[in-house]
């Protein structure tokens, strides 16, 4: 069952960003690896910044980022050339500059600048890049970092206001739409051209603290921070799933037509034909569908064939 599985990954696994040519795999302390359609490295692990990969996106070629590191209290955000795999500065560099006017960014980027507020969300349309700044605003930008807008925070239509409601926790671009989802389970849809409010509706059925919203068109998964899962079509009840624990990935599988949601040491599919779950030995970080299956990448760099194929359970 588990022949011909890729490489483990030679350090600890943070987030998968899917790219033309293959994947990126971003590491816990800012390590990149490239891997091409065959999940082959394309070349060695690099560090290209000595502080997490946060947000990621790519556009024309490039994977636009946010790096953040809450210790040394620094952030930024740069483009770096899809592929590229060069090592940068050490962590102790950065911490050495602080205090000073010395900067320290991503190598081989294309371009980067500081940021003065934690980096939220991040998403694009192929185009534009929209992301989200804690207590600063929304942007909207272009592949070469031109600002084509801005807009300030977000004000929500909260009756009453709790600890976090406000926090954003997911930016999606839908129908020329920026979606821009909050902790306490509102979405506001915005112009992707201008930043301007288009509307603001709460979340049916789902059960706020929100930790995640993954989106794919017109499904919606939106998962709580007690671990209750939900699924929208079209903002319509599809399905409802209580968990053991957290989530830390989700992926949408077109051949399933369902979900594919990496949990606390488990693997769970959830699709109109089945809502099955199994554990697993260790954390699963992505599951990554290919073919009529699928691959479950693991916190230790490991890979596993899905216990899920084409909808069955394999026994």
């Amino acid at each position: 069952m588990d022949e011909g599985l890729p490489e483990s990954i030679p350090f600890l696994p943070d987030r998968i960003i899917e790219h033309q040519n293959g994947v990126l795999i971003t590491g816990m302390l800012g390590e990149f690896l490239w891997l091409d359609t065959d999940l082959n490295a394309t070349a060695s692990f690099s560090i290209p910044h000595p502080m997490r990969l946060r947000q990621g996106v790519v556009v024309d070629g490039h994977v636009i980022g946010t790096w953040l590191d809450r210790e040394l209290m620094l952030a930024c955000m740069g483009s770096i050339p899809v592929g590229t795999a060069e090592n940068g500065d050490r962590r102790s560099d950065l911490r050495t500059a602080m205090g000073t006017s010395e900067r320290h960014y991503p190598a081989g980027n294309q371009w980067a600048h500081a940021l003065d507020a934690e980096p939220m969300a991040m998403a694009t349309d192929g185009e534009t890049v929209v992301f989200d700044l804690y207590h600063r605003g929304l942007y909207g930008i272009g592949a070469n970092a031109e600002e084509l807008w801005r807009m300030a925070p977000a004000e929500w239509s909260y009756p009453k206001k709790r600890p976090r409601n406000e926090e954003t926790i997911a930016l999606h671009i839908h129908n020329d739409e920026c979606w821009l989802t909050s902790k306490g389970g509102r979405v506001q849809r915005r112009s992707v051209e201008t930043g301007q409010l288009i509307e603001e509706h709460l979340l049916d059925h789902v059960e706020a603290p929100l930790e995640h919203h993954f989106k794919q068109n017109e499904q919606d998964l939106l998962c709580s921070t007690s671990g209750l899962v939900t699924w929208l079509e079209d903002m319509t009840l599809v399905a409802q799933l209580q968990l053991s624990g957290p989530v830390h990935s989700a992926s949408w599988d077109e051949r399933l037509q369902g979900w594919r949601v990496a949990g606390w040491r488990e693997e769970i599919v959830i699709s109109k034909d089945i809502v099955d779950r199994r554990p697993t030995r260790e954390l699963p970080v992505y599951i990554l569908p290919k073919g009529s299956g699928a691959l479950v990448l693991f916190n230790d760099g490991s890979w596993e064939n899905t216990a899920f194929e084409s909808g069955q359970r394999l026994d």
